[in-house]
């Protein structure tokens, strides 16, 4: 009996933890349950609907359509993203079945949660696109959904050094404009007094329903789809790749 107890006490806390949402147990049981509940989230309910595989397609192919509009070549749409799109519970399942990880009952949410070095080759083999998330402009420009750890830092500074950072090279200043003084103090002041908080490099895609009512409590519904991500750039020289956000 001491046995076991010493066992599981000395047993890692890594092996009692998410890997995707970082949830830490106090016991085995408690991871176990977890697991349990993520593959019952998966499995279709009678409410939803099996689409047919040309639907699954189309909706993917939509999907992507969204998250590239939000993939823009100037340096002011860097950073966190989130987009909106009109979809049935059934047109989330039918993509993302056997990868949602959490679901609210209060708020009727679910929440799909990608990161790590195999996020972006399992988001291409769900959405069925190899460039769902890169955008190519001219002057070697690449801007892409991030999903890289090791480039939160140029991120992060981004978002800090605005004011002192080389000039964008992918914008043409014009010599002859005369600085305004006053928008520059502005935007160093608004900047001293935000606080960064980085957030994690994952890609959050989930699902949410909307009721709304009028007076006469009549009532309208609508289900959306929602993805929650970061973009960044790259310049792009003979397959070499310089970071310039």
């Amino acid at each position: 009996m001491t046995d076991f107890k010493t066992k599981n006490k000395t047993l890692p806390c890594k092996t009692l933890e998410c890997k995707l949402c970082n949830k830490i147990y106090k016991r085995p049981s408690g991871l176990k349950k977890h697991k349990k509940i993520i593959k019952d989230l998966n499995t279709i309910k009678p409410s939803i609907y099996i689409l047919p595989e040309k639907a699954i397609e189309e909706t993917c192919q939509m999907l992507v359509y969204h998250i590239k509009e939000k993939l823009k070549q100037n340096s002011r749409h860097v950073g966190n993203v989130s987009v909106t799109i009109g979809g049935t519970e059934s047109q989330f399942f039918g993509v993302f079945k056997g990868y949602i990880h959490n679901y609210f009952p209060k708020s009727g949410t679910y929440k799909c949660i990608f990161k790590g070095a195999d996020a972006y080759s399992t988001l291409a083999h769900i959405l069925k696109d190899e460039n769902w998330g890169v955008k190519y402009f001219l002057q070697h420009q690449k801007t892409f959904v991030l999903l890289n750890s090791n480039n939160q830092n140029s991120l992060q500074e981004s978002y800090l050094n605005k004011e002192n950072q080389e000039p964008d090279p992918l914008q043409e200043l014009d010599p002859l404009q005369e600085p305004d003084q006053l928008n520059i103090q502005k935007s160093r002041n608004s900047l001293k007094k935000k606080i960064y908080r980085p957030k994690p490099v994952q890609i959050i895609i989930g699902w949410k329903k909307k009721i709304k009512s009028d007076v006469y409590n009549i009532t309208s519904s609508a289900g959306f789809i929602f993805i929650n991500f970061i973009v960044s750039r790259t310049k792009v020289y003979n397959s070499v790749y310089v970071d310039i956000e």
